[in-house]
């Protein structure tokens, strides 16, 4: 009691005074002071909708391996030629689709563990597998906590190697694949921030959609591995990221079977950089690359078969380099441009006196051999002019020209070629009209 009175007596002494200071300036009402209490964390889950409506009308001057019926372009096809010795690819095609529309949903989610919680759910109708296009498919599946300065992130997402900071601006739905590294993946994710502007991203991940084979991933019983260090600013981002990864291609292998213990190992890494500027946005990326085949890239691994012997595996090696520059305008138009260069370097000490076969979603489309007779390519190239008209912040119109050369030739135990080199040009027209809410 006597604690609670001299307490009271220094708040009044308190007011007293203060009451006393204003005095000779100006009246100040007295109102009771009220301390509200900290308000509880709040349990409620905010969810955002949103998505668009695409749709999509291209033309080709020449046959193309692609994907979702050739909305995504990879590689002009080689040369076929008839018992008139004339190119049976060398045809036109012309397609309109509205597969890539998209609805997703956002959601924010109760502190946990003194994290903020997020997530996302985000779906298309492009389709699982070539036969089902227009099947909604899952895109992103996502949750993630947030402190301070730490990131974790689990879920199916864009592997790190997709560096949203530093991407593209084509109009193509596969984002200059097969130049640009595609892949979205089943991963965990953590991002530490180092100061502001430097953190690190570590990862481990699965594969779940970008490869016809999901087996010699589970039965590695291992997951991939990637390491990245980012720097960022308003307007620059630069970074490295490297990747390891150890498959189990086959369990068993030869004729009778014999039992596999045989690992494909394969190191990739990457470096890109952006720069904003006030008259372009240039962003650019390097890649050096092995089993590249599941970010749609020319690649994949090789196995090696000797009569009696189990098959042995060597990853395939890839090179790639793109550019792009975007115009940063104030109006109703922009222009952009998207230039590239990926290169199959083939496999290193190839096993001599073996039977070689490719393994990979870039053999299944059958741009990447290693056996004999077959054909694969070594390189291609594309330059790509877009403009964009935005009439209005949910509406815009894109129109790209891709002109893209695939180098083909027979096919070596080293799955590169040297002989019957062919280049295969593809031009496309391509106009997009987007609807976003």
């Amino acid at each position: 009691m006597k604690t609670q009175f001299l307490t009271y007596a220094g708040c009044l002494l308190l007011g007293i005074n203060a009451s006393a200071q204003l005095a000779d300036s100006v009246y100040v009402p007295q109102l009771p002071v009220t301390v509200a209490a900290p308000a509880p964390p709040s349990d409620k889950v905010q969810v955002d909708f949103y998505g668009f409506i695409r749709s999509d009308i291209f033309y080709d001057s020449r046959q193309n391996i692609g994907a979702g019926e050739n909305v995504v372009p990879l590689y002009p096809r080689d040369r076929l030629l008839d018992a008139n010795g004339q190119d049976i690819n060398d045809a036109s095609k012309f397609h309109m689709l509205s597969v890539i529309s998209r609805a997703g949903i956002n959601v924010k989610g109760p502190e946990v563990m003194g994290a903020k919680t997020s997530g996302v759910l985000e779906g298309e109708f492009f389709g699982a597998t070539e036969g089902g296009i227009n099947e909604f498919r899952l895109r992103h599946a996502y949750i993630m906590f947030d402190w301070e300065n730490t990131q974790l992130g689990i879920g199916q997402y864009w592997h790190p190697f997709v560096v949203l900071d530093a991407l593209p601006n084509v109009v193509n739905y596969g984002t200059g694949a097969p130049v640009f590294g595609l892949n979205r993946n089943p991963q965990i994710r953590l991002t530490q921030k180092l100061t502001p502007q430097l953190r690190v991203i570590a990862a481990i991940h699965s594969q779940r959609d970008f490869t016809p084979n999901n087996e010699p991933f589970r039965n590695s019983a291992l997951p991939a591995a990637h390491l990245q260090l980012q720097y960022k600013t308003a307007n620059f981002v630069a970074g490295i990221a490297g990747q390891y990864e150890n498959l189990k291609p086959k369990l068993s292998s030869g004729t009778p079977p014999l039992k596999s213990n045989e690992r494909a190992e394969s190191v990739s890494g990457m470096a890109y950089v952006k720069a904003v500027t006030k008259p372009l946005t240039i962003t650019a990326a390097a890649y050096m690359m092995q089993d590249a085949s599941t970010f749609v890239m020319l690649g994949g691994i090789a196995g090696y078969q000797k009569d009696g012997e189990v098959e042995t595996y060597k990853p395939i090696n890839t090179q790639s380099y793109w550019i792009d520059f975007q115009q940063n305008s104030k109006g109703k138009f922009a222009a952009g441009l998207f230039a590239g260069l990926v290169k199959n370097k083939g496999v290193n000490n190839p096993v001599e006196g073996a039977i070689a076969t490719t393994y990979g979603v870039t053999t299944n489309w059958g741009a990447i051999s290693a056996s004999q007779g077959g054909r694969t390519v070594n390189q291609l190239y594309k330059v790509v002019p877009r403009i964009d008209f935005t009439p209005h912040k949910a509406f815009k119109f894109r129109l790209e020209a891709d002109v893209s050369t695939a180098e083909w030739a027979d096919a070596t135990n080293r799955a590169i070629g040297y002989q019957n080199k062919f280049d295969a040009t593809n031009y496309r027209i391509h106009l997009t009209t987007l609807f976003s809410f």
